[in-house]
C-alpha cells in the first residue's frame, strides 16, 4: 500500500504528488483488470433448488458484451476439465462464457452427480434451468446469448434449442455431441453393463412413477425413478443437429472414442468442423483449436 508522507513544509511537492497519484491510479487500473478477468462463481435460487454456474469474462468486458452458456456432459458439472479449459480458452479469444451445473435434482450441486442419490429428473428440467440462466443473463443486460453443449450436453442442447427462439438465443455450438439412436443406445448399454437395455426399458414402462435399483448412464446399480430411466435413454439422433432453428456449429473430435464416426452420421446439410487428432475431451492444444473455431463462429455476423 502506498503511504503519503508530508515533507518538512507539511505537504508533498507537486512533482512527488503527481508521481504518487499516477502510480496509485495505475495500480487501481491493474486491480480492476484482474478483477474483470477473474472467474466468478454465480448462484441463483429460482425455486427450491440452488443452481450454480461459473462466469468467465475477458479483461475489459462484462456480461453485457455477450455470453455463451456452456452445458456439461453426462452427470458432470461446470468444473470438469474439458469445460474449465474451454472457458479459459474462450476467454483468451475474447469470448465471455457462463458454464452451468445442471441440478439433476440436487440442491446446490458441486462436483460430479453422485450415483447413490436417487435419480429423479428429466430433459425438461435441464431445458427449464437453461431458460432460467438465460433470464439471469438478460438481467445482466447481455447483448446476446449463445448456447454450447458438450457431449451428452450437446445432444440435449440440440434437442431443446428450437424452443429458445431468437433473440433469446442467437447461435448454437455442439461440441462432440453424444447423439445416439435407440439402436445405438442399446449397444452402448450392453457394452457398459453386460446385459440388454430392452428388458430394463420394458420394466420401467410398467410403472414410470416407481423407483428401483438399476444400471443407469455411468452408474452401476443406482436408485432411479423409472420415468428418469426412460428419459435418460430417449433417442437423440444426429438429425437433431439440422433442426436446432439457429445457426449451428458442430465440432467433431477427429479421434473421438466416445462418439466414433460422428462426422459421417450427421445429416448432409450439416458441415462439421473436424479437429484432427482430438479425442472426445479435447485435451491439451486441441482444446485451444476448438476454442478458436468457436470464437470465429460466434463472431461471424450470420443470424437466423
Amino acid at each position: 500500500m502506498l503511504t503519503f508522507r508530508p515533507n518538512s513544509s507539511g505537504r508533498l511537492s507537486s512533482m512527488r504528488k503527481l508521481f504518487y497519484l499516477a502510480v496509485f491510479g495505475a495500480l487501481q487500473l491493474l486491480a480492476a483488470g484482474a478483477t474483470a478477468a477473474r472467474a466468478e462463481p454465480v448462484q441463483i435460487k429460482p425455486s427450491l433448488l440452488r443452481l450454480n454456474g461459473n462466469l468467465e469474462v475477458p479483461p475489459g468486458k462484462t456480461a453485457s458484451d455477450g455470453v455463451v452458456i456452456i452445458v456439461h456432459g453426462t452427470l458432470s458439472w461446470y468444473g470438469q476439465e474439458t469445460i474449465a479449459a474451454l472457458q479459459k480458452n474462450l476467454k483468451s479469444h475474447g469470448v465471455g462464457s457462463l458454464a452451468i451445473t445442471l441440478s439433476l435434482g440436487v440442491d446446490d450441486r458441486h462436483r460430479a452427480r453422485a450415483c447413490d442419490v436417487v435419480h429423479d429428473y428429466a430433459l425438461a428440467g435441464a431445458k427449464r434451468e437453461v431458460g432460467l440462466w438465460i433470464e439471469w443473463l438478460k438481467g445482466q443486460r447481455a447483448r446476446h446469448v449463445d448456447l454450447l453443449g458438450f457431449s451428452r450436453g450437446g445432444a440435449q442442447v440440440a434437442a431443446f434449442a428450437p424452443e429458445f427462439q431468437f433473440p433469446d438465443v442467437r447461435k448454437i455450438v455442439l461440441l462432440a455431441p453424444a447423439f445416439a439412436t435407440s439402436l445405438e443406445q442399446a449397444e452402448i448399454y450392453k457394452r457398459a453393463f453386460g446385459h440388454d437395455l430392452a428388458p430394463e426399458i420394458a420394466e420401467a414402462r410398467k410403472n414410470p412413477l416407481a423407483r428401483r435399483t438399476v444400471d443407469f448412464l455411468t452408474c452401476k446399480q443406482a436408485p432411479v425413478l423409472n420415468a428418469t430411466f426412460l428419459d435418460g435413454y430417449g433417442e437423440m439422433p444426429p438429425s437433431l443437429a439440422a433442426r436446432t432453428g439457429h445457426p449451428t456449429l458442430v465440432i467433431v473430435a477427429g479421434k473421438d472414442e466416445v462418439v466414433p464416426d460422428l462426422a459421417q452420421r450427421l445429416p448432409s446439410s450439416v458441415k462439421p468442423a473436424v479437429i484432427d487428432g482430438a479425442d472426445h475431451f479435447f485435451q491439451d492444444l486441441y482444446g485451444e483449436d476448438a476454442a478458436d473455431v468457436i470464437a470465429k463462429f460466434l463472431a461471424a455476423s450470420t443470424l437466423p
